[in-house]
């Protein structure tokens, strides 16, 4: 009973190490462990931590100081009544000890400025994560697609390479009888050889490919790599529902708009600096001091005090001006960066829109050009074995259908990229 289980326990375990993976599975794999977005996450991750009031100033400090003095000073003191008192090292001592606790109520609104732009940054933060993430769930789709794409190029080149193979059987086989000549022998050979250099050129870029997938998806490259047989074909998509996507969720754009209005929050900030600044100070404190010379043997202090502090720039260099006209520039700059980004990103979407529906309509023509050129090959080859055709010709027919699976091949794998292209533009791919 137990050998009857584990047998089924091994057979439900290799039926699913069989399972293909799915575009899902791999996006999924990399949102979880791929090595960028992981990094990018903490990145988000600190900006969110440091957006706090304290870190904008408006929270009170309150501080804990103190300090122990001893002076071993020669001292000699004269008083007005002509008394004199000297005394070598005459030892003084200080304790003191304070809990000075300070309070920013008025700094030109510059802590709320603060405020807002740490909000604003770590706004930014989570932008960069999000951009981070399509761009990898982008390169995970098209490097998906393309072992897939791979995989069925080496699938029609296999089968090129068994037509090749059986010309030259058949050619070998009229040699010897007398209805080949050698040339056609050798000629057969030199297509079959080839057809092989081919092969290996394309299982060389298909092992590159699901190296880089496996890269994408934070695991061994060496991990075997099973995907679909076949490329889904392309989603159909409208233009003014991408566009208008576009326009309200590409996170470039949202990034150029959100430095545009750090930018804006920097001026206000640093406008803080040329007014008065309001604190409110409160300190509890212990001072004990001691001395060998002097009026006092001793003194100690013990209690509160507390006021308030007002701080009014009247020249600093014009170090403040100049700072928040730089600012103002930056200000200009991140502005005219934004129109810039909108307008590329209106560019880059028809771009994107004239590839996918070229791409979508080679899909349709070469697969209703493929169908015929199968037939051709399966007739070409019956009628070479008949000798009513030549051996060029057959290649002709031969290296026809290849291209044309190939080309068939690359359509979609575009179009498919195309579809994935302006989802990311659109914001809409994670």
């Amino acid at each position: 009973m137990r050998t009857l289980f584990t047998s089924s326990l091994l057979l439900f375990l290799t039926s699913i190490h069989a399972q293909p993976l799915t575009p899902e599975q791999a996006v999924a794999m990399a949102l979880e462990h791929n090595h960028g977005i992981r990094l990018a996450k903490l990145e988000a991750r600190t900006s969110e931590l440091l957006n706090n009031a304290g870190n904008a100033g408006m929270l009170p400090t309150l501080d804990a100081n103190g300090f122990y003095t001893i002076d071993n000073s020669s001292t000699k003191q004269t008083f007005f009544s002509g008394e004199t008192r000297e005394a070598d090292n005459a030892d003084s001592r200080v304790l003191d000890g304070v809990l000075a606790l300070n309070w920013t109520v008025f700094d030109g609104l510059a802590m709320f400025a603060a405020k807002d732009r740490l909000a604003a940054q770590e706004g930014i933060g989570k932008t960069e994560l999000r951009q981070q993430m399509e761009s990898t769930v982008y390169d995970v789709l098209t490097n998906y697609h393309l072992a897939v794409q791979l995989n069925s190029a080496v699938r029609v080149q296999q089968e090129g390479l068994r037509t090749s193979r059986e010309r030259l059987t058949i050619v070998e086989t009229g040699e010897r009888i007398g209805l080949s000549s050698g040339l056609q022998v050798v000629q057969a050979r030199l297509d079959l050889s080839a057809d092989s250099a081919a092969l290996l050129e394309l299982r060389q870029q298909q092992a590159i490919a699901h190296n880089r997938l496996n890269a994408l998806l934070g695991r061994a490259v060496d991990t075997p790599v099973e995907v679909a047989d076949a490329i889904a074909p392309a989603e159909v998509l409208d233009l003014a529902t991408v566009q208008r996507d576009a326009r309200a969720g590409n996170t470039a754009l949202q990034q150029a708009r959100q430095r545009q209005l750090l930018a804006d929050i920097s001026v206000k900030e640093l406008r803080g600096a040329l007014f008065p600044r309001i604190d409110v100070f409160g300190n509890y404190g212990y001072t004990r001091s001691t001395s060998a010379v002097g009026f006092l043997k001793s003194n100690t202090q013990l209690g509160p005090d507390y006021g308030v502090r007002v701080s009014v720039p009247l020249f600093r260099g014009l170090q403040a001006n100049r700072a928040v006209e730089a600012a103002k520039i930056t200000r200009e700059q991140a502005g005219i960066s934004t129109e810039q980004a909108q307008l590329q990103l209106e560019q880059q979407v028809l771009d994107g829109w004239a590839t996918y529906t070229t791409a979508r309509q080679r899909v349709a023509l070469d697969e209703a050009n493929l169908e015929g050129i199968r037939q051709q090959v399966n007739v070409a080859l019956e009628s070479y074995r008949l000798g009513m055709i030549t051996a060029v010709e057959l290649r002709d027919v031969q290296q026809g259908l290849i291209d044309a699976e190939n080309r068939l091949l690359l359509a979609q794998y575009e179009a498919k990229a195309a579809e994935l292209r302006l989802k990311w533009l659109a914001g809409r791919l994670v």
